[in-house]
């Protein structure tokens, strides 16, 4: 499945959300506009407002205040890539320069907050308390999934309950806003905005352990550079389930070599892609990531069928298709 074919047939409604994204985004600050010019040429995929819109369209009909909450699920995410940057040292981003890279770690935190401040703005705007809430929460729920991953970082202790943790709350938090709020906009039953809050939970740990074994494949054109999160110190699926399939000894020789190891040496990475790769870690992390692709699927079931039903299935199958 292509993510184009997807974002052509609902193409007219991500204009709306682009240019409500830009308009919210204009400043006086000439350096603040030079710095958003260059996001909005790099923008990805753009998953979560894609997200918002098809959800609304298998539930009911998009209205204004679907488009600000797509415009505000996009620009979240965007305040925290911003803000993560810094946070891990990124040079590179979807194989371009950051921003903290091109102009200072400052600028690339100042201009995270500007985005989530006028994100939480737009919402405010729309004067709808429950809409409100629901990205509130993801954004609580995305501190605390970082500042936990970075405390499980520094003691190397990262358990798969609590890899589980972290991404529900790093990722799924705002993919279930995305959708919540944006099937609550076009009318849908209590029932509906639960099934695809549940949807939207899965799909998100799915979408995150896919990246996380893009980590452990070197080979993949993907635009992420292999063996950064080794490097960073943090413990994702594909390593926790290394471990698993792993004798205890072999599993405590490789924890002491990652804690006594630099985080720039090559052999680091080497030598954690290999032992991932002896003990089947990309495999086991791919059963996970098919089962979460599946519930999501699952999740629809309730869910009149159409055309968008379809899509937010192919997605689910997109996201879980194994890549190995």
């Amino acid at each position: 499945m292509e993510i184009s074919k997807i974002q052509d047939r609902i193409k007219g409604d991500l204009l709306e959300v682009n240019n409500l994204i830009k308009e919210s985004l204009d400043s006086n600050v000439e350096l603040l506009n030079t710095i958003n010019r260059y996001l909005f040429e790099l923008k990805g995929k753009q998953i979560r407002p894609i997200l918002s819109l098809v959800s609304a369209k298998a539930c009911g009909v998009p209205n204004s205040l679907t488009i600000s909450c797509a415009a505000v699920a996009e620009m979240i995410h965007t305040a925290t890539l911003l803000h993560d940057d810094v946070a891990d040292n990124s040079s590179q981003r979807r194989g371009s320069p950051t921003v903290q890279n091109l102009y200072s770690n400052a600028s690339s935190v100042l201009t995270g907050d500007y985005w989530l401040s006028k994100a939480l703005s737009l919402i405010v705007k729309q004067n709808n308390p429950r809409v409100m809430g629901f990205f509130t929460k993801a954004v609580e729920e995305l501190s605390e999934g970082e500042l936990f991953q970075i405390q499980k970082a520094s003691r190397l202790d990262t358990t798969e309950e609590d890899y589980y943790y972290i991404i529900s709350r790093k990722t799924s938090s705002l993919f279930i806003a995305s959708v919540a709020s944006a099937v609550y906009s076009a009318g849908a039953s209590e029932s509906l905005i639960s099934d695809l809050s549940r949807y939207a939970y899965h799909l998100g740990i799915a979408f995150q352990i896919r990246d996380d074994v893009f980590d452990y494949m070197p080979d993949l054109d993907t635009g992420k550079m292999a063996g950064t999160d080794i490097k960073e110190k943090k413990i994702t699926l594909p390593l926790i389930c290394a471990f698993k399939n792993s004798s205890t000894a072999e599993r405590d020789e490789m924890l002491k070599f990652i804690k006594d190891t630099d985080g720039d040496s090559n052999s680091l990475v080497d030598k954690t892609l290999e032992f991932v790769k002896r003990f089947s870690g990309i495999e086991s992390a791919q059963n996970s990531l098919a089962e979460h692709s599946r519930l999501a699927i699952e999740a629809l079931d309730n869910l009149d069928d159409s055309e968008y039903k379809k899509e937010l299935e192919a997605l689910a199958m997109y996201v879980g298709n194994r890549v190995v």
